[in-house]
């Protein structure tokens, strides 16, 4: 099934591998940059020492290897100041203290934003100064300043302007300030931040899809929002759902709790959230702090390959005011949540519906695929497979039959070969017996009559490495399982046995779940002469599977994620020996894919055409092999 990648995971449960990272190919680390996000307990009217809370947390941050760090809006004189910000000498204070932060942290490769309020030309703004290395690099004001409910900023608060122009500030000369601006890293330029304030995530028309159509692939957003029931809930998915929807990296940091007041408690609240997934959170009245790698070059790639995601050729082509600055992207242990199983929703409530509607699915597309046909019945091909894909198939096909109306004993399982394996054969014999259906006609050929259909049971994962295909007519068969990853399927059959009511299929499931479906190379295989025979267990080649088709990774790359999700599991050597031979093996039987029968598209990553994906047949693989022999060769050294 389709997951993202990443699992949702607190900040404190992220810890770096202990497994050496290779000499870093490509983009500096790897495309990854460490963003932070920190609330400190403001104190009201006291700039100094917000300033230097600003500056401890930063400093704690950059030593864990943040490269980006976001504080909450109004951090320097508190958010709660209120009428005291029509004060001048509250105003100076703030804006006095912000150079000298900004002198103080010279020595830091870190670009942070603070949030300070700013008089300019006579008018108030919530703005955040956007700080790196000693110099003030650009001043984002807030768009939509909200006076409803708990918050009155429109007493204080001007809304700043889009279009961007030169201000002094703290003593920095020609510092534009405007909301349409963004700032790019010069090393990596798939780094490139936008800023939004607090309110301007919540209205309709946030300030962050035009950051994100001009090219910004992290957004920071710096609040005071306040405490409420169920409110942390809803910002979570108002924030993962803004980075799915914008395809970028999105930073949320709220007040921490000195923002409150008697009647009104706010508590902090940190997201890091990338396409949808939550990497790294605290909750409110929380520790204030939390720190993740998102991936930049995941997030333009995955750009390029949405044709009706429409970025701007420039950020000036989008009206937008761009800095560059020069940063460098140290190699770090990952600060990210990697899942080794990344076809597998995390969530178990999101595991057991996406196990549910696949087999619908599955059941729904073979009833087309019957009505289209004129057929039925339904022969379930169990030769040379796995039991597991086999006994899903023949699940998927009974509940066909029923959609269908057709009698269950048209179903039946067959193993065409001269001597199929006993325990296979017996372990499928009482599944078939549990649902009602034919018993096997075992060394019968594989061909159906004109009135029925071909199930193959033939998984994603196996079809990935060349370890099967589809003999006969084509015409004739259904790709059952073609677009599940092997881990996927054992979870499907124990979902079925969970939920169904009937003792002897419940019985019948227990025995071929544990059954040691191992991945092996076919007799007579002519990939394994050329040194492509080492295949890797299933998790693993899905990991490899799902870097390749949905992440467009680099060898290195994925090398490197795996050696996060796996851990120790495995030695480095293994995980390269077992990539080698995938890429090897994929590319070589590309053919063999190149015109799969009809199955069910049930996930975002598939094999064909028809599942969105096209590769040549005649593709070489020098490129990748090549990548992967070189990381033999590091840690060979």
């Amino acid at each position: 099934m389709s997951t993202s990648s990443s699992e949702s995971i607190e900040s404190s449960e992220i810890t770096a591998t202990a497994k050496p990272a290779p000499r870093t190919m490509g983009l500096p680390n790897n495309g990854f940059v460490a963003v932070a996000t920190i609330s400190p307990a403001s104190t009201v009217a006291d700039p100094a020492h917000n300033a230097r809370l600003v500056e401890d947390g930063l400093r704690r941050a950059a030593a864990e290897g943040a490269n980006i760090v976001a504080f909450p809006e109004v951090t320097l004189t508190s958010y709660i100041a209120d009428d005291l910000l029509y004060h001048s000498i509250l105003l100076e204070s703030a804006e006095r203290e912000l150079g000298r932060l900004v002198r103080r942290t010279a020595d830091l490769d870190v670009l942070y934003s603070v949030g300070t309020p700013l008089c300019i030309n006579g008018k108030i703004y919530n703005t955040v100064a956007v700080c790196h290395r000693g110099r003030i690099l650009g001043v984002v004001p807030k768009t939509f300043i909200p006076t409803y409910g708990v918050d009155f900023e429109g007493r204080w608060f001007q809304s700043g302007p889009a279009e961007v122009t030169d201000i002094t500030v703290a003593g920095f000369e020609h510092v534009p300030f405007g909301s349409h601006q963004l700032f790019r890293c010069r090393e990596l330029p798939q780094l490139c931040v936008g800023y939004e304030i607090c309110e301007d995530i919540w209205s309709p028309d946030p300030p962050s899809i035009k950051l994100a159509l001009a090219g910004a692939t992290i957004i920071c957003n710096g609040s005071a929002s306040n405490a409420s029931l169920e409110k942390d809930l809803y910002r979570r998915g108002l924030i993962s759902g803004q980075s799915a929807r914008l395809l970028c990296c999105y930073a949320y940091c709220s007040s921490g709790q000195g923002d409150s007041t008697g009647d009104v408690t706010v508590g902090g609240q940190e997201i890091i959230a990338e396409n949808g997934s939550v990497l790294a959170q605290a909750q409110p009245f929380g520790e204030g702090h939390a720190i993740a790698d998102a991936d930049v070059e995941s997030l333009w790639c995955a750009r390029r390959g949405m044709s009706s995601f429409h970025v701007a050729a420039s950020a000036q082509a989008a009206g937008y005011h761009e800095t560059v600055f020069s940063m460098e992207i140290a190699e770090h242990p990952l600060l990210r949540p990697v899942s080794k199983q990344p076809f597998v929703p995390a969530n178990e409530r999101d595991l057991n519906d996406c196990c549910d509607l696949g087999l619908t699915m599955q059941a729904h597309g073979m009833l087309a695929f019957l009505h289209n046909r004129g057929a039925n019945q339904m022969t379930v091909l169990a030769e040379d497979t796995a039991v597991k894909d086999a006994a899903l198939a023949l699940i998927a096909a009974v509940k066909t039959s029923d959609l269908a109306q057709i009698d269950r004993t048209a179903v039946r399982v067959q193993f065409s070969g001269e001597k199929p394996n006993a325990h296979a054969e017996a372990l499928l014999d009482s599944l078939a017996a549990a649902l009602g259906c034919t018993v096997f006609d075992a060394g019968q050929p594989s061909i159906a009559n004109p009135n029925g259909a071909l199930i193959n049971p033939v998984d994603m994962t196996e079809l990935a490495l060349g370890i099967s295909d589809f003999p006969i007519d084509l015409s004739m068969q259904y790709a059952v399982n073609s677009q599940l990853a092997r881990s996927f399927v054992p979870l499907m059959l124990a979902r079925v046995a969970q939920t169904t009511s009937n003792e002897r299929l419940h019985a019948a499931l227990g025995p071929i779940i544990e059954h040691d479906d191992v991945l092996h190379v076919p007799e007579h295989d002519p990939l394994a002469a050329r040194g492509f025979a080492d295949i890797a267990p299933a998790e693993v080649e899905d990991f490899y599977i799902d870097g390749f088709l949905r992440a467009q990774y680099r060898p290195s790359k994925s090398f490197r994620l795996a050696q996060r999700a796996f851990g120790t599991a495995y030695s480095d050597h293994e995980l390269l020996n077992w990539m080698r031979t995938f890429y090897g093996r994929f590319f070589a039987t590309q053919f063999m894919r190149h015109d799969l029968p009809d199955g069910p598209r049930i996930g975002s990553a598939g094999l064909d055409l028809r599942d969105g994906f096209m590769m040549p047949t005649v593709a070489q693989n020098t490129l990748w092999i090549d990548e992967v022999d070189e990381l033999l060769a590091q840690f060979r050294e």
